[in-house]
C-alpha cells in the first residue's frame, strides 16, 4: 500500500524476535528452536528462508521447529493455505494460527484462495467466479475475515489467488469464465474492502506461477498484476519437477526456473520480491547441488527478499530434508 512506509522483512522479524527475548528469555520453547548452531537472520541475509511443513493448523509449529532442527538453518516465514469454503474451520479467521507463528519468532504468511476445497473439479466453481468478488457479491464473508485479521493486532502476509496465470484454480484467467481483467479488479476490490474494514496490518502478496499455463501471450503475468497500490509484496511460485515430468519443463536448476520471471517483476515495481513456493523433485538430478544452487543464485539478487521451501511429499517428494545429504545442503 502507498500510503505507509515500507517496512522490511528482516525488521519485522528482528522486532518480533526482541519482543520475544523481553517477554521470555530463557523460555524452554526459545531454547529449543534457537539453538547455537543454527544461522541466523544476518547470517543469511539478503534471503530469508520459509517453508509450508505442514503447520500450524493445529495451533502449533512442531513441524516447522522439527524441520528446522534438521536442515540447520533458520525458518523466519511459515506458510499455510485456507480456503473461503468446504468446512465451517477454513471460513474463519484463526487467532491460535497467528498466535503460534508470530509467537516462534516468525511472520506468518496466509494463502488465502477462495474456492470450495471440496470441488470437482477444482477449477469450475460459478459460486467464486472473479467477476462476483470484484462485484461485490462476496463482501460480506470478505469483510469479516479482514476485520478479524485487523483484530490480530500484528503484521500478517496475506496471499491472495495465488498461480492466477494458471488453470487449475477457480480464480485462474483461463478458467471458470474468468479473464486476467477480472481478477485485477477483484483482487482492487478486496484490497479496497480490507481498507475500509481498517485492516492496514495486512500486507498483500501478489504470486502469480514463473511460467504461465498456457504459456500464451493473453496469459502473461503482467497482465495480472494490480498495481503499486495495491501490492506490497511480489512473489513468484516455481518448482522443478524433474526428469519424469517433461511436461512441467523437466529438469531445470533454480537460475533455469525463476532468472526471468523475476526480471519481469523487477520491470513492474519496486516492492520487495519473495519466492513463495519453491521446491525441486530428485529424478534426473542431485538434489542437494540444486538448493546450493538456489541460495548462490539468490544472494546474486539484490531484491529477493524471501525464499518460502513447499516441504511436502505430494505431487514429487519435494521436502527439504528427506536424507541427511539434501538437508546439509541448507546450512550453507
Amino acid at each position: 500500500m502507498t500510503t505507509r512506509p515500507a517496512v522490511s522483512v528482516a525488521r519485522l522479524l528482528t522486532a518480533l524476535c526482541l519482543a520475544l527475548v523481553l517477554s521470555a528469555v530463557a523460555s524452554e520453547a526459545e531454547a529449543r528452536v534457537r539453538p547455537a548452531q543454527l544461522a541466523t537472520f544476518h547470517d543469511m541475509r539478503p534471503v530469508i528462508f520459509g517453508t509450508f511443513s505442514g503447520d500450524p493448523y493445529d495451533g502449533n509449529v512442531d513441524k516447522t521447529d522439527a524441520l528446522e532442527q534438521q536442515i540447520g538453518r533458520r525458518i523466519g516465514i511459515v506458510n499455510w493455505f485456507q480456503n473461503w469454503s468446504g468446512d465451517e474451520w477454513t471460513k474463519e479467521v484463526h487467532p491460535e494460527i497467528f498466535a503460534a507463528v508470530t509467537g516462534s519468532g516468525r511472520l506468518p504468511m496466509l494463502t488465502w484462495m477462495p474456492s470450495d476445497g471440496n470441488a470437482r473439479p477444482a477449477n469450475d466453481q460459478p459460486e467464486y467466479r472473479l467477476q462476483r468478488i470484484a462485484d461485490g457479491a462476496l463482501d460480506d464473508f470478505i469483510a469479516q475475515f479482514a476485520r478479524d485479521l485487523r483484530d490480530l493486532g500484528t503484521t500478517v502476509y496475506v496471499r491472495p489467488m495465488h498461480e492466477m496465470n494458471c488453470d487449475w484454480y477457480p480464480w485462474g484467467g483461463m478458467t471458470n469464465a474468468n479473464t486476467p481483467r477480472d481478477f485485477r479488479r477483484a483482487w482492487r476490490h478486496m484490497h479496497d474492502v480490507f481498507e475500509r474494514e481498517g485492516a492496514t496490518n495486512v500486507r498483500w502478496v501478489w504470486s502469480p506461477l514463473a511460467e504461465s499455463v498456457p504459456n500464451v501471450r493473453r496469459n502473461r503475468l503482467e497482465r495480472y498484476y494490480p498495481g503499486r497500490r495495491y501490492v506490497d509484496v511480489m512473489a513468484l511460485d516455481g518448482y522443478n519437477w524433474g526428469s519424469t515430468r517433461p511436461d512441467m519443463g523437466g529438469y531445470r536448476s533454480f537460475r533455469e526456473i525463476f532468472r526471468r520471471p523475476y526480471k519481469r517483476l523487477r520491470a513492474l515495481g519496486n516492492q520487495p520480491i519473495w519466492l513463495a513456493e519453491v521446491g525441486t523433485a530428485p529424478e534426473g538430478g542431485d538434489k542437494a547441488e540444486w538448493v546450493r544452487g538456489m541460495f548462490a543464485t539468490a544472494k546474486r539478487w539484490n531484491k529477493l527478499e524471501a525464499i518460502v521451501w513447499f516441504d511436502q511429499d505430494k505431487e514429487r517428494d519435494w521436502r527439504a530434508a528427506p536424507n541427511d545429504a539434501v538437508a546439509a545442503a541448507f546450512r550453507g
